[in-house]
């Protein structure tokens, strides 16, 4: 299993993750410093996340579980 960024998302996904990034930051001010973070990005938050849901074995996740992980792959 690949940890790299050959496991990109669609562009749809990757839109949809960051639009909800840019939701949660413009709603709360302490995620937004962490989502203003220079070492992190969107498309790397997408491999983040694929990774992890293959690591998890599921096929299927819930958006609230996906949007989780996002928020998650920024640190505190």
């Amino acid at each position: 299993m690949a940890t790299t960024r050959e496991n990109r998302g669609t562009r749809a996904f990757n839109d949809t993750i960051k639009a909800y990034l840019e939701k949660r930051a413009d709603n709360d001010a302490l995620f937004a410093i962490r989502f203003a973070n220079p070492s992190k990005s969107v498309e790397d938050c997408v491999t983040y996340i694929i990774n992890q849901v293959q690591k998890s074995g599921c096929n299927g996740f819930a958006d609230d579980e996906i949007f989780g992980m996002a928020v998650h792959y920024y640190p505190k």
